[in-house]
């Protein structure tokens, strides 16, 4: 975090006009003079003035921007500071006028609108802080410097403590280059564990296949031809079989069949215990993720793409197995294997076995060297794909718009761009995997043509080895290619999973904004009041929605919400019920503060009809009943005929258990809606919430639905948002949003007799656009 203090050189300044260090009570840094260059300064304020410091940047000043560094650098302290004064008491309306990556402070000075100092966004969130707390100060409150240390700690957060580099996802914190892998291999290798007996039999045919491949070249080379077809009578005789060269030969046949039968038979069993794991651990992994997504708050599933978070669950979850299934137990056998392999050879000719090893320094160096770029390219490859993924998402999602407006061709020029960088990650990993076969390649050849040569030479020319020795050497240095070829393969393998493990524990180990407390209350007869107290709220911090909202629902009342678009109505019944949490003041139904209150209870007696419905593929009955899955047929058909819904789901193929397609691709905009207020009238919440609830229907259907929902709002608290001001006749009280605050309020009538009201204007606005429908 960018420390919001004054430095050494503009306190020494200030003390000249009586200004000490502990008279200021905030500062935010600004870097932008009005003519567009960068500077050094600060604005900041005492009880008595608001004060802006400035100086020219020095020739070999380095302007740092977001996510290059997160130190700033030395100040030169031999120039001076221009320092003007303005009266405090002189200064109102102190706000923000945004640019292209610019923002200008600007205030009412003497009744005249002034400019106060400029600076680029990098300081733009410090700056809101500063004017929050000049609010604070000219309302004659404290400052109350606790109120945002949340959006302090954040801007601090959002730097690798270890590299100073900025994180790629701020709400996960996790820093690529920074990641203890290790620590994900651990973490992941507990999903295996948990089949222990499975991993055992695993284990034991890893091993038997292990000692089948070291016992085959012995027993086909150094036993077959040293021993039994040279007729070794001392050798025999260690086994009974002296003179017995048939039997002996019989003896060894069988075994190198038996070898061959144990080994297909442990391929086997392995096959289908590796199955059995892979398939539960893929379960696991994707369940853990999909509890984990649950429970996370709406504010990142607006921020994420839908394609890239498919892409995590199902492609990743699979990637993380294969290198737990077909990699680790393989190294574990393929590494036991060629040790055990270079020690037989060694016992056979050390020689010959120091010729075959030779190389494996320089495999083992050219390993680690090439290692790191797989880990990065497979990051690369992965984002390329999430935005094929997202890309290609969006296209079948919006296919109705994109055929509505003929772009087809258009969104195929789109897709080439985010295919072809697929295209080129794939291939960069082609190109790095292709060194190590290369590289691996080589050492086995030349490891098999030094092995034929010097055994030839040996055997020609020497009495230091024999025929099957050469043959049991060439044996196992043949062996060798499959482990060899294994471990070429390894390190892409490693790569890929542990960065795929790595994006799934980031969804796991997110923390959802809205949390439940640890001793929640439970509302278990609720009246159904609403009290919202001092409410600010914005999607982000620079752009607050609401605006100190102060607002009472008694219990049983029906309020209804009028305002332009995008004034905030929405996001005030959002809060309420707390899929997002407000920054500043509470919300409290009952007289409990929502956030005390336990998640479970508070959703099921808070339901909204929001303006965008969805649908789930299923059944109707399934839909109505979503939020009671305990209804009986009875309870659904009831709910659908206040709803107005029971006529067209009657004329449906199957009625009640027709399959509707996903969102509903099967419905009108009106039928969907009405499926979504039987939801929420079978829901039987005590606190109702209809956002434009009745947008997507007729007239016809409109009054039919007011008439029920008369009925439904009968002892229950209704908040009713409507563009269409008519249908809020009957509500018992109606406010007025206008850029986040409540500028109206009273009754239908009362606020139509306002000529001079927002509520009069767009209630003749409608009714003139009306009766030009009706013209």
């Amino acid at each position: 975090m960018k420390e919001n203090k004054l430095n050494e050189k503009a306190l020494m300044q200030l003390d000249g006009f009586g200004i000490r260090e502990e008279d200021v009570l905030s500062v935010c840094p600004i870097d932008l003079s009005f003519d567009g260059e960068y500077i050094l300064g600060y604005v900041f304020f005492t009880k008595k003035v608001i004060g802006i410091c400035e100086k020219k940047t020095p020739d070999e000043y380095v302007h740092y921007f977001r996510g290059t560094k997160n130190q700033k650098t030395s100040e030169d302290e031999d120039g001076d500071f221009s320092i003007v004064l303005l009266d405090i008491d002189k200064v109102s309306n102190l706000r923000l006028e945004t640019s292209i990556g610019s923002v200008t402070l600007l205030s009412d000075y003497e009744g005249k609108s002034k400019k106060i100092a400029a600076l680029t966004n990098l300081y733009l969130e410090q700056m809101n802080l500063f004017i929050r707390h000049f609010e604070n100060i000219k309302n004659g409150n404290d400052i109350d410097f606790g109120l945002n240390v949340k959006e302090e700690e954040d801007e601090e957060e959002l730097y690798c403590p270890i590299c100073k580099t900025m994180y790629p996802d701020p709400a996960k914190k996790v820093c690529p280059k920074c990641t203890n892998k290790r620590t994900i291999f651990g973490r992941v290798l507990k999903y295996f564990f948990k089949y222990k007996i499975s991993i055992f039999i695993l284990a034991l045919t890893y091993i038997t296949s292990a000692v089948i491949s070291i016992a085959w070249p012995y027993l086909n080379g150094k036993v077959l031809f040293d021993h039994v077809l040279k007729k070794d009578n001392k050798f025999l005789a260690k086994y009974g079989l002296k003179g017995e060269y048939t039997l002996a030969l019989l003896v060894v046949t069988l075994m190198l069949i038996g070898c061959r039968l144990i080994s297909e038979i442990s391929n086997m069993v392995q096959m289908a215990v590796m199955a059995k794991i892979s398939t539960a651990t893929v379960r696991d992994i994707k369940t853990d993720v999909f509890n984990s997504m649950s429970k996370l708050s709406l504010n990142f599933f607006t921020s994420k793409q839908t394609g890239g978070l498919m892409t995590r669950v199902s492609s990743d979850s699979l990637t993380v197995t294969m290198l737990f299934i077909d990699c680790i137990p393989s190294i574990i056998v393929q590494g036991l294997t060629i040790i055990v392999t270079f020690v037989v050879m060694y016992r056979l000719n050390w020689k010959m076995a120091l010729i075959t090893c030779i190389l494996l320094p320089l495999l083992v160096f050219m390993t680690i060297k090439l290692r790191p770029g797989l880990w990065s390219l497979s990051g690369k490859r992965h984002r390329a794909e999430k935005s094929v993924s997202s890309r290609a998402n969006d296209n079948l999602v919006g296919a109705r718009v994109v055929k509505s407006f003929g772009q087809e061709d258009a969104e195929i020029e789109r897709f080439i761009k985010p295919n072809e960088n697929l295209k080129d990650a794939e291939i960069n990993i082609v190109k790095l995997r292709n060194r190590f076969t290369i590289l691996y390649n080589m050492v086995q050849e030349i490891s098999s043509i030094w092995v034929w040569m010097l055994g030839v030479f040996f055997v020609l020319k020497t009495n230091e080895i024999e025929l099957g020795v050469l043959i049991t050497f060439v044996g196992y240095v043949g062996q060798l290619n499959g482990p060899m070829n294994f471990f070429s393969r390894v390190f892409r393998m490693w790569s890929e999973s542990i960065n795929a493990a790595q994006r799934l524990f980031e969804i796991i180990d997110s923390i959802p904004d809205i949390r439940e407390g640890a001793n929640a209350i439970s509302l278990d007869n609720p009246r159904g009041e609403i009290e919202l107290s001092d409410v600010t709220f914005g999607y982000s911090v620079t752009k607050p929605v609401l605006k100190n909202i102060n607002l009472k629902v008694k219990e049983g009342e029906m309020l209804g919400i009028v305002g332009r678009s995008g004034a905030g109505k929405s996001t005030l019944v959002n809060l309420i019920s707390r899929l997002y949490d407000v920054e500043k003041g509470s919300i409290k139904i009952d007289g409990v503060d929502v956030k005390k209150l336990a998640l479970k209870d508070l959703r099921k007696n808070v339901a909204m009809v929001s303006q965008d419905t969805y649908i789930f593929m299923g059944s109707v009955a399934k839909n109505i009943a979503y939020g009671n899955e305990d209804a009986s047929m009875e309870d659904i058909i009831r709910a659908a005929k206040l709803a107005s819904a029971h006529d067209f789901i009657s004329k449906m193929p199957d009625g009640y258990d027709t399959i509707i397609g996903a969102s509903g691709k099967s419905l009108s905009g009106g039928e969907k809606q009405r499926i979504s207020i039987a939801r929420a009238i079978l829901a039987n919440p005590k606190i109702l919430i209809l956002d434009e609830a009745t947008a997507s229907v007729d007239t016809q259907t409109e009054k039919a639905i007011q008439n029920s929902l008369k009925i439904l709002t009968k002892g229950r608290t209704t908040l009713s948002i409507a563009h269409r001001l008519s249908t809020l006749r009957d509500a018992d009280r109606l406010i007025v949003i206008d850029d986040g605050c409540i500028v109206e309020e009273g009754t239908h009538d009362e606020l139509y007799s306002n000529e001079d009201g927002i509520f009069y204007k767009l209630s003749e606005l409608q009714n003139k656009s009306l009766a030009n429908v009706e013209l």
